[in-house]
């Protein structure tokens, strides 16, 4: 037999205090007295001398220490284990790009891979393989562990994030002829502690130095690559960052970065095409030492639709796009535009696309409009979102703006209602201004071109860097197919969808071509940023608070029947203290108690 919850028993020591208070309480007994003078004398005497009681033999209070026992047994949670009977086992591997740190020989995937196939052999019951990577899913249902084996031999970490969670999940509720798996997960990060879950924690040490974030930022002469790198390690590193583009090497600089602290580089870069970001260390996790971005692309096509307005016209053709005005929006036009601008126009259904909402909005968003309001000021806005980086709404005034109910997507910008709405989904990236810009001062302010400028290009992806795990949605218009070429130089064919082409869950950092029609596209997608510190979590192995039963054992918890017999306990108890009261009849009572008021009297 086993305990789910062993603390419990630290409850015994109620015990001896149940004990104690037996021994310290007095027993009184009604008998009829001339006079209580005496009486009272005679007690503070015999509390004097004897405080407690003489421990005598009593069936109820030893019922009382069974009732107590048995409650603190059924909190600690007992389980009995039946030998010969086949359980289920449920196998989690940890597939995330920590998992590539070499501080186990030859990686930790590989060591817990080993430790996996340890518990397979041992296993008597069908086991099931799970992947925790970016897209948690199972490997191999219920199977025999020969099978298993095969699997584990043939899976691989990825460059993605382990969604730990998600696998747990996945794996308690699987059932295999009706019962629940005992769950083994193999991972150098475990998580909080679940009943039925054993946690096998691989990797020692922290040694790692890696591109944390790459980010592109445009200006006048070009681009800026602005790279920040962390240092997951515990003594401060010099770390030497080369940028390349091709066979060009851009830049070379050596930086400090403090122990668990991050630094960042600027660096200026002219031209266009992939710029390659290489840290020249040697750790125990290669992968995040190269980064990618895509930088120098041509500005976006943007038609603007709806209202004439000189003011927008002007900054459109003081930022970097190539924009044309339309009279309508055609499908022909949608499939040569990065973004639509449409300005006052009544709202029509969007199809899929991007698209920047002045003054409107449209049916298909989650997005309600009940009427106007008068806007005044911009009271919050978002300080981390693409569109709203260095925009400040401080002095904007705006007169009268549509009143917006959202149902989703981010409000970035709010005063008494949302001013500026931004959502995506569904083949659709739209930010919504609720206001004509004739209704406010916003074009007279520097944030306008900031806020113009900002919006379009996270509209049309450009300079866009994505994370290993994202899904990425690339508008196709109406080409029915892709083709997209992986970092390994595979080519795969995606159908479009809604006027959309959906890349599943990226696994693997590097450059993505993509091919629509005759326009290509190239994506670059480094490491999430979350997976360069690589300090494993936990000890190895590390149960739950509960703990599973040996290989080829199958548990019954029995604290519900533990709990019943208590509660039996104590009705027997209850019955035998009632039978022992005096029975004393009520004229006989109010006689006695006459008794004494005329001893007192």
């Amino acid at each position: 037999m086993s305990l789910r919850e062993p603390l419990a028993l630290w409850g015994l020591l109620v015990l001896p205090l149940i004990v104690l208070l037996y021994m310290l309480r007095t027993r009184r007994q009604d008998v009829p007295v001339s006079t209580l003078i005496l009486w009272h004398r005679a007690r503070r005497d015999l509390a004097a001398q004897r405080p407690a009681r003489r421990l005598e033999r009593s069936l109820l209070l030893l019922l009382q220490l069974l009732a107590a026992a048995l409650i603190v047994l059924a909190l600690a949670k007992p389980q009995l284990s039946l030998s010969g009977a086949q359980i289920p086992y449920a196998i989690i591997i940890d597939t995330s790009a920590s998992m590539q740190a070499t501080d186990e020989t030859p990686t930790r995937f590989a060591s817990a891979v080993r430790k996996a196939q340890e518990v397979v052999a041992s296993a008597r019951g069908p086991v099931m393989i799970i992947e925790a990577g970016p897209r948690p899913q199972i490997v191999l249902p219920f199977s025999e562990p020969g099978a298993a084996r095969a699997a584990l031999e043939r899976m691989r970490p990825t460059d993605g994030p382990g969604r730990l969670d998600q696998a747990l999940t996945l794996a308690l509720g699987q059932r295999s002829g009706g019962a629940r798996p005992r769950v083994e997960v193999f991972t150098d990060r475990a998580g909080d502690a679940v009943p039925g879950v054993m946690y096998h924690v691989v990797g020692s040490r922290s040694h790692n130095v890696g591109v944390f974030g790459v980010n592109v930022e445009r200006d006048a002469g070009g681009s800026v690559l602005i790279i920040q790198i962390q240092n997951a390690g515990d003594r401060s590193e010099r770390v030497p960052v080369i940028v390349t583009m091709g066979d060009r090497r851009l830049h070379e600089r050596t930086v400090d970065v403090g122990a668990h602290a991050v630094a960042s580089v600027s660096v200026p870069v002219a031209g266009s095409g992939v710029a390659r970001i290489e840290l020249a260390v040697r750790d125990l996790l290669p992968v995040d030492n190269v980064a990618h971005a895509v930088v120098g692309t041509p500005p976006p096509r943007v038609i603007v639709a709806g209202a004439a307005d000189r003011v927008l016209t002007e900054a459109l053709a003081a930022i970097p796009v190539r924009f044309a005005p339309a009279q309508r929006v055609t499908s022909e036009a949608l499939a040569s535009a990065d973004v639509v601008v449409l300005n006052r126009t009544q709202p029509v259904e969007l199809p899929p696309g991007n698209y920047l909402l002045l003054g409107t909005v449209a049916p298909n968003l989650p997005l309600t409009v009940e009427g106007t309001v008068p806007g005044g000021t911009a009271l919050r806005w978002s300080l981390r979102h693409p569109v709203m980086r260095y925009v400040d709404l401080g002095e904007v005034t705006v007169g009268q703006a549509l009143r917006l109910l959202p149902r989703g997507g981010e409000v970035l910008a709010e005063g008494d209602t949302p001013l500026i709405w931004a959502h995506e989904g569904d083949g659709v990236r739209v930010v919504v201004v609720a206001f004509a810009l004739d209704q406010s001062d916003l074009p007279l302010r520097v944030a306008f071109p900031i806020f113009l400028s900002n919006a379009l290009s996270w509209l049309s992806g450009a300079d866009r860097i994505y994370q290993t795990g994202d899904t990425i949605a690339i508008p196709s218009g109406s080409v029915p197919e892709a083709v997209v070429v992986t970092p390994d130089g595979a080519e795969h064919r995606l159908s479009a969808s809604s006027g959309r082409v959906v890349i599943p869950t990226v696994e693997r950092a590097g450059v993505y071509t993509v091919r629509i029609g005759n326009r290509e596209q190239r994506l670059a997608v480094n490491l999430v940023a979350e997976e360069t510190n690589i300090a494993p979590v936990g000890s190895s192995p590390r149960p739950s608070s509960a703990s599973a039963p040996p290989a080829g054992e199958r548990t019954g918890e029995t604290w519900r029947f533990i709990i019943g017999l208590a509660l039996v306990v104590l009705c027997a108890e209850w019955i035998l203290w009632l039978r022992g009261l005096p029975r004393v009849p009520k004229w006989g009572r109010n006689a006695y108690l006459l008794r004494q008021r005329g001893s007192h009297g």
